[in-house]
């Protein structure tokens, strides 16, 4: 949930406002620009909200995975319209010849016994053993190429999952351990633009490109005009532009005299062990993104495509002519049957193979992006509210009540 609080106890108002996602009344105190800056990005996270996170928020319930299935299929056809109506329409045509075929040496055969003719059919009948073990090889073929696909996709969404627990992971602890107030909004700033970076260059462009959240974050105040220009002029991965920038904010605090930019102080005993646990964040990060860029950029290897649809031409060219001879003119709808549910298969394969892009079927990278910010950012409003309650122990704090029905950034379905 993008809810957060302040120092003051939450009005009724202010809670359901912040729930369901909305600003809440801003408090006296708050420093315009801030607020100012929160409200930009609530906004376009009202956005996505309203739009693709919707889209993609029922997936995980049961009515979800056939919607699910169905969007897959359709936007495979869409696609691959050509390829996949070429090919069905190719396959029954030489079905209907091979119908007419078998039409025709049946009347020969039954005219002349014992001729070629009844000898063709006897040999043709004769072929259903070899045609089904090259169906068999080719099922297997088939099912092996689109598991390779659905497991590219499978693995992007852990990644994608793992950078969202990182990102998080790194906002809360930027809130608990760090003093300096500066330097904690540069490196929540950075957390929110890493995410956006490597939406980016998943997709092959830059934060600068049109379309891209580039200006959107400068607009928000996630980053400065400044910042944006080194970022598209320095030749390097712009992620890893966000840790080093990560990197340089932690060795800043550590270089404060006295130890004073960490809350404990430089003689106790975590204080060096918080560097460790930083820099090991960073590097799964680093990794995360890594891993990301192998799967895009890797694909399937081009002899999966080539066995896939030799052995699926050639397995419905034999069977076509082995079928007609036992079944005759349903041999062309079995035909059109069967071929167009394999093209669905290879086709919807096809689309898993890059889990990045912006289509239907791909991971809501947009989504994604707009729970790290909103998540950040909420972990930066309760910062101080944590550190009064948590300091102010003595005093007897009333607990917040908790609503029965709440949005999340994500649908999550009710366990039983």
């Amino acid at each position: 949930m993008t809810m957060e609080t302040s120092p003051s106890p939450p009005t009724s108002s202010d809670t359901e406002g912040s729930i369901e996602g909305n600003p809440p009344h801003p408090q006296p105190q708050d420093n315009p620009s801030k607020i100012n800056q929160l409200t930009k990005s609530r906004s376009m996270i009202a956005r996505f909200n309203g739009s693709s996170t919707r889209r993609h928020a029922e997936l995980d319930d049961e009515e979800g995975k056939a919607q699910f299935f169905l969007t897959l299929l359709f936007a495979s056809i869409e696609d691959s319209a050509g390829l996949f109506a070429g090919t069905v329409l190719f396959l029954v045509v030489w079905a209907i010849l091979c119908s007419f075929g078998a039409q025709e040496l049946r009347g020969l055969a039954a005219t002349t016994p014992g001729g070629a003719a009844e000898q063709w059919l006897d040999d043709i009948e004769s072929c259903k053993n070899a045609v089904s073990i090259i169906g068999t090889l080719f099922v297997f073929t088939l099912v092996f190429r689109f598991n390779a696909c659905y497991d590219r996709w499978w693995e992007s969404r852990i990644f994608w999952g793992d950078i969202i627990s990182k990102c998080l992971e790194l906002g809360m602890m930027n809130r608990r351990w760090f003093a300096n107030e500066e330097l904690q909004d540069r490196f929540s700033r950075f957390v929110i633009v890493y995410s956006y970076a490597c939406k980016s260059m998943l997709r092959g462009k830059s934060l600068t490109e049109e379309g891209e959240d580039g200006p959107d974050l400068v607009k928000r105040g996630l980053l400065t005009q400044q910042e944006l220009d080194l970022m598209e002029g320095v030749p390097s991965w712009q992620p890893h532009f966000c840790l080093d920038m990560l990197r340089e904010v932690i060795a800043q605090l550590h270089m404060i005299p006295g130890g004073k930019g960490l809350r404990m102080d430089d003689t106790n005993k975590i204080h060096g062990q918080l560097f460790r646990c930083l820099d090991n964040t960073l590097k799964h990060m680093n990794d995360l993104i890594g891993n990301c860029v192998r799967i895009r950029s890797s694909g399937l290897p081009a002899s999966y495509d080539a066995i896939t649809m030799t052995s699926f031409i050639t397995f419905f060219l034999l069977a076509s002519a082995v079928w007609s001879t036992a079944i005759g003119w349903m041999t062309p709808i079995v035909v059109f049957l069967a071929s167009m549910i394999i093209m669905f298969l290879i086709v919807m394969g096809t689309k898993l193979v890059d889990p990045f892009g912006s289509d239907k079927v791909d991971i809501p990278l947009e989504c994604f992006c707009a729970t790290i910010e909103a998540q950040v950012h909420a972990i930066d409003q309760r910062g101080k509210s944590i550190i009064a309650v948590a300091s102010n122990s003595k005093k007897a704090v009333r607990p917040l009540a908790v609503r029965s029905e709440s949005k999340a950034t994500f649908h999550i379905p009710r366990l039983a």
